[in-house]
């Protein structure tokens, strides 16, 4: 019997056969804002069919600056080890690829997720960093040096400035450009609107900086933003994050990227909400 395979751009019809799909994901995210991902301008769903049955999902949101994430991608559990995942990917990476404002293409999953590594390894993609995204759920057990609340940089070319001289030290090579998404740093990435969105403080020293920025993944959090591996050693950092926190409405949980080394210098893990770490891969175009 001959099999038919076909791979294509979901649209909003599709909604239902994407809902007969079995992927044993209970409470899919991606059924629930299906409509957005398939209608959004910088976001597309695809699928991948075989004899006019969905049996794999994948999709990409493209970010400023031309960097685009691939993710979403789940499979009908009847499908698995057929390697429709990699295929479906090669083929999102080849339509990204005839778009010439693109300029990265790369994707992001946990340290654990094997097979989902492996499909990323087998796209071409190198291993650029691991990274753990932690929310504080226990303030008062952050051992951290206390100190007084770091000035405020307010204009968008003081911002730019920082931003410029962190990408000529070298120090900044990942940017968390939101909770769960994070990039190889480069200018385009952080528009002006961001910049003028996004909070800036300074240490007196001048030495040491952070970006706070809300963000909402379920609920509101304030991402910290912030590229030395000292956080719990900077006087007054967490003093400037506790009266951010304080002086708004929801009052957002810090969500912190912490790197490997990082991670590992945090003094009790039961302050954050702890969780499998994350890999990112991607490569220039």
């Amino acid at each position: 019997m001959t099999t038919e395979k076909m791979m294509r751009q979901l649209q909003l019809r599709d909604l239902p056969i994407a809902k007969k799909m079995k992927t044993n994901i209970t409470d899919d995210y991606v059924i629930e804002i299906f409509e957005r991902l398939v209608t959004s301008e910088n976001q597309s769903l695809y699928g991948l069919f075989i004899d006019e049955e969905l049996v794999t999902i994948a999709g990409y949101t493209i970010f400023p600056g031309g960097y685009a994430m691939l993710g979403r991608l789940r499979s009908d559990v009847r499908v698995h080890g057929k390697g429709y995942a990699t295929e479906l990917l090669l083929y999102l990476i080849k339509q990204l690829k005839l778009n010439p404002k693109i300029v990265w293409i790369g994707g992001n999953t946990n340290i654990q997720n094997s097979s989902a590594r492996r499909v990323l390894s087998k796209l071409g993609f190198s291993e650029l960093k691991t990274f753990y995204g932690l929310p504080i759920q226990k303030r008062e057990r952050i051992n951290n040096v206390p100190g007084p609340i770091w000035q405020q940089v307010h204009s968008v070319q003081e911002k730019r400035a920082l931003l410029t001289k962190l990408a000529k030290s070298n120090i900044l090579k990942i940017y968390p450009y939101e909770c769960f998404y994070p990039f190889p740093f480069r200018q385009e990435l952080v528009t002006d609107e961001d910049l003028a969105e996004s909070h800036f403080f300074q240490n007196p020293s001048a030495d040491r900086w952070v970006i706070l920025k809300k963000d909402f993944k379920k609920e509101a959090f304030v991402q910290v933003k912030y590229f030395w591996n000292d956080h719990f050693e900077q006087a007054g950092l967490f003093e400037t994050i506790d009266e951010f926190v304080a002086n708004d409405e929801e009052h957002p949980r810090p969500w912190f990227d912490f790197t490997d080394k990082g991670y590992k210098k945090i003094p009790d893990l039961t302050a954050f909400e702890v969780s499998d770490g994350w890999v990112l891969y991607g490569d220039w175009v």
